[in-house]
């Protein structure tokens, strides 16, 4: 009596089970249809070449080993390729198609892929000669669908949707993908870091004068107000790399001159615009190349031995500058300039006493400049 007893619960406990299982809706997807793996579609002209015919047979294994579900579909040759390509991949709810047609001339074939993910056709010629032509034909090709679908994969769901016409990449498809994005990834420089002049930058520091002919060496003060291309290093009023730079130096104080008849006191001040570029290496040093226009101003006092009279006077000149040098990071925003320039203005500056020349300034003077620049 136990056996039918048993037999009697077990149906009755299994039947709110079934019932459960009757009462699931029919347009809900089961694990099978979830776990369906993405088509491929292999298009085959349909014409009676060997080599053709082994490379997409070779293609249907590649892909096939993929996890991919891979329909065969022959036609016969059409006009455009591109077309039949879509429709044949629409028909099959593939997300991509792919052909192999031999050029006009045989010595090539022309790898066809429609990519229905990212609505593009993208066509390679591939040399179709020797005995691994197949294998090349093959390979290449998923290589080409590869590298179709790669911007697809890369970017985020959310950020697909909203740009919109284009169709989300299966999951299987993104894990086919995963290898290439990693390969990508590696290969894809990292976000350019801002440029040593990007931005607003002001410096301040000293500057170092001496001329060839007698004046200097003389040191003073100098400041520094910059302007370059965006925080990015890109982009902006001005090319990456590329800034306007007003530089101001002095008063710059050095040695008295001495002659025969007293001593003459020098003092400079200078000013320019200038056309500065910075070459990022990537890394801590950076070459500083510079050119610009500007003005130079001297002024001397004299101390004459009596029975002359002490007097002051001043020369206002247009000067050029051609300058180099590099800057230290020492940090994204702080970097340590060191500059060199050479000067040549008009009109020059003559230091006389009493008729004796002491000594010229501006053919050329040499300025030297070290500062902290900070990005703003």
């Amino acid at each position: 009596m136990r056996s039918p007893t048993l037999l009697l619960w077990v149906l009755l406990a299994s039947a709110p089970a079934a019932a459960r299982a009757d009462a699931a809706p029919p347009g809900a997807p089961s694990q099978k249809a979830e776990a369906a793996a993405s088509r491929v579609v292999i298009v085959e002209a349909g014409v009676d070449d060997a080599l053709v015919l082994e490379a997409a047979t070779r293609l249907r294994a590649e892909l096939g080993a993929a996890g991919f579900e891979v329909v065969r579909v022959v036609r016969a040759p059409e006009g455009d390729p591109r077309a039949g390509l879509e429709r044949a991949a629409k028909e099959a709810g593939a997300f991509a198609a792919a052909t192999i047609v031999r050029s006009r001339t045989g010595a090539t074939a022309d790898l066809w892929i429609v990519d229905r993910v990212t609505q593009k056709t993208v066509v390679r010629a591939v040399e179709a000669a020797g005995a691994s032509a197949p294998s090349v034909m093959a390979v290449r090709a998923v290589e080409l669908l590869q590298a179709s679908l790669l911007e697809a994969s890369l970017q985020e769901p959310p950020r697909r949707a909203a740009e919109g016409g284009s169709a989300a990449v299966p999951d299987d498809v993104q894990r086919w993908m995963a290898p290439v994005r990693r390969r990508a990834a590696g290969m894809t420089p990292a976000p350019g870091r801002a440029g040593v002049l990007a931005g607003v930058g002001v410096e301040a520091g000293f500057a170092a004068l001496l001329s060839v002919d007698g004046i200097g060496p003389a040191l003073g003060p100098a400041l520094r107000l910059s302007y370059g291309a965006g925080a990015d290093g890109h982009g902006g009023a001005l090319p990456a790399g590329l800034a306007a730079r007003l530089t101001f130096a002095g008063p710059t104080l050095g040695p008295t001159l001495e002659g025969e008849l007293g001593t003459v006191s020098v003092r400079q001040e200078m000013a320019f615009l200038e056309a500065v570029w910075a070459l990022d290496t990537g890394g801590a040093l950076s070459p500083v190349l510079s050119a610009g226009v500007g003005g130079i101003h001297l002024f001397v006092s004299g101390d004459p031995l009596p029975p002359l009279r002490s007097a002051t006077g001043d020369v206002w000149s247009v000067a050029a500058a051609l300058g180099g040098g590099a800057g230290l990071r020492l940090t994204d925003r702080a970097t340590l300039l060191v500059d060199v320039h050479a000067i040549f203005a008009e009109p020059r500056a003559v230091v006389t006493l009493g008729g004796e020349r002491l000594g010229t300034a501006g053919r050329p003077t040499f300025a030297g400049f070290l500062g902290l620049l900070v990005r703003l």
